[in-house]
């Protein structure tokens, strides 16, 4: 009588997809968050020069976005989509959806608490707005309210 091996688990499908859609996101990642600190740099030199044809010149040099950044995030979407793979919510909600950068707030994206009722009255119906800075786009995201759960409910009536 042999002894009864357990099925092995055969892992992530498309592992190497998976690995790729990291990698990609990653790189885009890195290479805005390199080309934002660096534009910072190029407005402190600015703020200390006083002649404004060498201003106008050094900020020609700047761009506002890496385009390399912006073409890893649009390869990050082919992939994705040839293999019809899911991006976690966390990933797709950090991607613009028209320009394809990587929303890092402060840097690339601006966010705000918007509500939209009569006034401002209704709390539940505040929507959380994050805005690209290179094409303008706006994600809007429903924020949780603090209502009763039905568990909650049950036990305060009881």
């Amino acid at each position: 009588m042999s002894k009864v091996k357990p099925q092995k688990s055969k892992g992530i499908p498309s592992k190497h997809l998976h690995a790729r859609t990291t990698f990609l996101y990653q790189a885009a990642t890195y290479l805005t968050l390199q080309t934002t600190s660096n534009k910072t740099t190029a407005t402190r030199i600015l703020e200390s020069d006083e002649d404004w044809n060498s201003a106008q010149t050094c900020s020609e040099h700047v761009p506002s976005h890496s385009p390399l950044a912006l073409q890893l995030g649009s390869d990050l979407q082919q992939v994705t989509r040839k293999a019809q793979l899911r991006l976690s919510v966390d990933l797709k909600r950090s991607l613009c959806k028209r320009c394809n950068t990587v929303l890092i707030p402060g840097r690339t994206a601006n966010q705000s608490v918007e509500n939209l009722s009569k006034g401002g009255k209704k709390p539940w119906a505040d929507v959380f707005v994050l805005a690209c800075m290179t094409c303008d786009g706006r994600k809007r995201f429903p924020i949780e309210s603090a209502a009763q759960t039905s568990t909650e409910f049950d036990s305060t009536t009881a």
